[in-house]
């Protein structure tokens, strides 16, 4: 099993079919142009000693050539270790050294800015290779590529071998690998293209990032299904919808907030939807005014997710029509869902408990995080953390989500490691970070801080602070100066109270 053999097997069924079409420059390729120039990126890799087991780091947007990347290390048995592309220099070193990388495949202007002036920190990173120009002693992606041949058999993976090591920011405000598997993808994408009714002639649009467990459901699903995808580098409402109407897209996958910011700026008279059959929301919580007026305004049927990266995206869905207000549905075929006490009994319907998950999706563990992997599981089941409960025809609630985090635009913020930025000020004597509710995002972050004596701070310091050293998504939006910040007894602070 290897999951690149989804592009040879489209190659060699539909080689003239579109298989990727670049929303932001309007460059296309057939199956038959993608199979040669993974096969020539995973000769190329091989070339520069990349082998099975080894991890090759993407620092991409969405993009043709993240796709090229991904495939063809994958292709040759190697895990791909994608993080985002908002991501600055001190949550990059992080991933890069935790999952000893071996090559980075980057863009060149990211490259430049946050790496170049500390690679002496990658000791174990052997090669940086750039798309976009090349960076100093980089290797630039295709001067590497066009001397490779576009020919190469792929390396047969067990299904239990790991494929992507994607990072999830923990309460304890390191990031933890999830180690996730040529089976758990497979599986999923295999859900996915059922879930949303995809077939070989459809065209399947994101913005979401690629990075993010979304490419199972915006990727996978649909070369599952041997359907195209366009991309995207950065979601523009006005640019999703002239995409949709340009290319007649069937499908389109993103964050409730895309879908807010696309109602606001659609245009019945500029925009032809007619192609458009499926929207699929996923990464937070739809706003359930918002579902029907997605359908009504766009002639769309409407699929909703709920999953985690740990059990490769997609545990329940909910479709229009089929749904219950407020539920995320019921258990996607092949998942298994229950909901237990604090002793890990079993609860009836209608009782409040934590949510665990058993199916093919579920990752292997955290990487090198063995006591983390053991908390994470009740034996073959997943606890997800977050609470909920099921009615009597199976269908779930979520009561709360995992202590603390919250979702901004779609994005999983964890306040501790926004606070462990903070705490990096100099003038910063504590700080407390809350989700603040926000009618575009969702959620935005609001930062409570109190000063060491005698120092003064104004609310666009600590921004500008802040922008210089995490993803835009995780500064605060909000800033509070407080004398003192509540605190029980032992001195922990109290952050239901700044909530009241």
């Amino acid at each position: 099993m290897n999951i690149s053999n989804l592009i040879t097997n489209n190659a060699s069924i539909q080689p003239h079919y579109k298989a990727i079409i670049c929303g932001d420059d309007g460059r296309e390729f057939t199956w038959s142009e993608f199979d040669k120039i993974v096969n020539k990126v995973s000769n190329a890799l091989v070339n520069i000693g990349v082998k099975k087991g080894d991890r090759v780091a993407i620092y991409l947007p969405n993009s043709p050539e993240y796709l090229f990347a991904y495939f063809g290390a994958v292709k040759i048995g190697a895990s791909v270790t994608p993080f985002n592309i908002l991501y600055k220099t001190s949550e990059i070193s992080y991933i890069l050294n935790n999952s000893r990388a071996m090559v980075l495949i980057g863009s060149a202007t990211e490259i430049e800015q946050n790496l170049m002036g500390v690679a002496n920190r990658f000791p174990q990173l052997e090669k940086i290779i750039t798309v976009g120009g090349q960076v100093n002693d980089t290797v630039d992606f295709y001067s590497l590529v066009s001397e490779a041949s576009e020919y190469y058999n792929l390396v047969e993976c067990d299904s239990e071998d790991m494929v992507s090591l994607l990072y999830t920011s923990g309460t304890t405000g390191q990031p933890k690998g999830a180690m996730l598997t040529h089976g758990n993808f497979m599986s999923i994408a295999d859900i996915s293209a059922q879930l949303l009714h995809i077939n070989d002639q459809d065209l399947f649009m994101t913005a979401a990032p690629y990075c993010h467990i979304f490419f199972v459901l915006a990727v996978l699903g649909p070369f599952y299904a041997g359907a195209g995808i366009i991309t995207m580098q950065r979601f523009n409402a006005d640019l999703a919808l002239d995409l949709l109407t340009r290319y007649q897209a069937t499908h389109f996958a993103g964050v409730p907030t895309m879908y807010i910011f696309m109602l606001k700026q659609y245009d019945s008279k500029k925009h032809n939807l007619q192609a458009w059959r499926f929207a699929h929301s996923a990464g937070a919580s739809m706003p359930v005014g918002h579902i029907k007026e997605i359908a009504d305004t766009f002639g769309v049927g409407f699929c909703e997710t709920y999953g985690a990266t740990e059990t490769s995206s997609t545990i329940t869905y909910n479709r229009l029509g089929h749904g219950r207000v407020g539920s995320v549905g019921p258990a996607a075929n092949g998942v298994q869902v229950k909901v237990v006490d604090k002793l890990s009994n079993n609860l009836p319907a209608e009782e409040v408990g934590e949510i665990l998950v058993k199916g093919p999706g579920i990752f292997k563990g955290y990487w090198e995080m063995p006591e983390a992997t053991r908390d994470a599981f009740d034996g073959e089941w997943y606890r997800t953390g977050d609470l909920g409960q099921y009615d009597q025809d199976g269908y779930f609630y979520i009561v709360d989500r995992k202590k603390d985090m919250f979702v901004c635009g779609g994005y999983n913020v964890y306040p501790r490691e926004v606070e462990e930025v903070i705490y990096q000020h100099p003038k910063v004597m504590e700080v407390a970070v809350l989700g603040i509710q926000d009618p575009i995002r969702g959620e935005v972050p609001k930062a409570y801080i109190r000063l060491k004596e005698g120092e003064e701070m104004t609310t666009e310091e600590l921004i500008d602070f802040c922008k210089q050293r995490m993803a835009s998504y995780k500064v605060p939006r909000n800033i509070e100066f407080l004398k003192e910040l509540p605190k029980n007894p032992t001195g922990k602070i109290l952050k239901r109270k700044l909530t009241e």
